[in-house]
């Protein structure tokens, strides 16, 4: 079965993945908020500081000026310690005229801060100062106070902390809004998306890696490849069947014409009274003749494939015997141009299981586009290797012009001519095509090997009902060949 949603790792799954997001971005947002709203309160304390210093200053300026005046040391020792009942003044001092302490008094802080308050509020006493003066103009001294800036803000910690549970609580019920929505919005219509993108696709699919979405865009990139490969290939079999009707315009009227006009000679009485003369034109009737009723059935037979309507009738026998039922037809072939025929049937054999007729129309096929495509003088050999104990090959190679790299691919497709489609060579393009459907009909598979300059060899593999294929055996056998 094709991959699911539902196969998915629940790590891995889409709806986990936005509930991760959700919970970050929430967190992200919470943790702002907070932030800003703490900073916010830091700053307020900071301000608050110095409204706090300058209220105390004011409150002990004129007592502090007298006692400076009179050299009270021990009023403004009285004073100074009564300025440390206010919890954020750590340390007070007044100074006479000159600048000589004339009273001091300091608490010990022994409580610990947090280090977030003492970053936001700063953990150092803040010093504060203002002049004494008894009348407009008469100075008289200094007073000195030191502030505990966190002392100062009382409740910033417990505020700071509310601030921060607040968020998290904020976060959490944002993070669950952001889910639903994803949930509601895309979640479940890339689910439901993905499922029915894994119902279409094909039963042999490796299961594809990520969430939904990965499989969303794993699936659309193949099927995006195999569009363009399909366009590829249907504009590829356009050209070819255009090509194709140019050429069957000149194939089927070259031997029409030859019937016709050799026909024509004998009902004027030219040659008639000749016998030479007589059985050349007879002669080349039949052979225009046989040629186009070759084409029509190349024509019929590729339809009939097509459509689905030509039977197989499977039997048991060897390929040998159908090569030598037909050698006779092969050799008059290999005559025709001159060329050398070489048959090595010792692994032909092994019985098959195939239709004979239809094994009879491939070899001939192939027989016939290795004498057509073969050099003067060439040679066409027929023999049988031995591959695999499950299937017998039977190869027809040639010594010809052989083919290019970039054409064997296409080489079995419909309309096309591979050896660099020469125009004096007959024929519509369709033996190959046709050949390489009989094949498989018959539950084998075909190929060709070829090598540009060299020659080419097109094989066909038939399942076999018993071979011996040993290694050694194989080896003698491919030796003997």
């Amino acid at each position: 079965m094709p991959p699911t949603p539902s196969s998915i790792p629940f790590r891995r799954r889409l709806s986990v993945r936005q509930a991760q997001i959700a919970v970050v971005i929430a967190v992200a947002i919470g943790t702002a908020f907070a932030l800003a709203q703490i900073l916010a309160d830091a700053s307020d304390e900071r301000e608050s500081l110095d409204t706090h210093a300058a209220f105390v200053l004011d409150y002990a300026s004129l007592p502090a000026a007298r006692a400076a005046y009179r050299l009270d040391g021990v009023g403004a020792r009285e004073l100074a310690q009564s300025l440390l009942s206010d919890p954020a003044v750590i340390e007070a001092t007044i100074l006479d005229d000159f600048g000589e302490p004339l009273a001091q008094a300091a608490q010990n802080t022994t409580v610990q801060h947090s280090v977030v308050t003492d970053f936001l509020l700063g953990s150092q006493p803040v010093r504060f100062e203002r002049e004494l003066f008894i009348d407009a103009t008469t100075f008289v001294g200094k007073l000195k106070i030191e502030i505990d800036p966190v002392a100062a803000a009382p409740g910033f910690e417990q505020r700071t902390m509310n601030s921060v549970l607040s968020g998290l609580v904020k976060s959490l019920l944002l993070a669950v809004l952001l889910l639903i929505i994803y949930q509601y919005m895309v979640t479940k219509r890339v689910t439901r998306l993905a499922e029915q993108v894994a119902l279409a696709g094909r039963t042999n699919d490796v299961p594809p890696n990520g969430d939904e979405l990965d499989q969303l865009e794993q699936r659309f990139q193949e099927w995006t490849r195999a569009l363009k490969s399909t366009a590829r290939k249907a504009e590829q079999a356009n050209n070819a069947k255009t090509v194709f009707l140019a050429s069957m315009s000149h194939e089927m009227r070259t031997p029409l014409n030859a019937v016709i006009g050799y026909a024509e000679l004998l009902e004027m009485g030219i040659g008639i009274d000749e016998p030479a003369k007589r059985a050349l034109y007879l002669k080349n009737i039949v052979s225009s003749g046989r040629h186009l009723n070759k084409l029509l059935g190349d024509i019929l037979d590729f339809s009939k494939i097509e459509a689905g309507a030509l039977d197989f009738q499977l039997e048991e026998f060897s390929p040998a015997e159908v090569i030598r039922e037909n050698v006779n037809l092969i050799q008059d072939m290999v005559n025709e141009k001159d060329l050398k025929l070489e048959t090595a049937l010792t692994d032909c054999s092994t019985t098959v299981i195939a239709d004979r007729s239809r094994l009879r129309q491939v070899v001939l096929n192939l027989v016939s586009n290795a004498v057509k495509y073969n050099k003067p003088g060439g040679t066409v050999r027929v023999r049988c290797i031995c591959t695999d104990p499950r299937f017998v090959r039977l190869c027809i190679e040639d010594t010809g012009i052989g083919i290019p790299g970039d054409q064997l691919e296409a080489l079995f497709s419909d309309f096309v001519r591979g050896r660099h489609h020469q125009g004096d060579i007959p024929g519509a393009g369709l033996g190959l095509a046709i050949s390489k459907l009989l094949t498989e009909g018959m539950g084998g598979t075909i190929g060709c090997d070829s090598t540009l300059g060299d020659g080419s060899s097109f094989w066909i593999e038939l399942p076999a009902k018993t071979y011996d294929c040993s290694p050694g055996n194989a080896k003698t056998r491919e030796s003997a060949a």
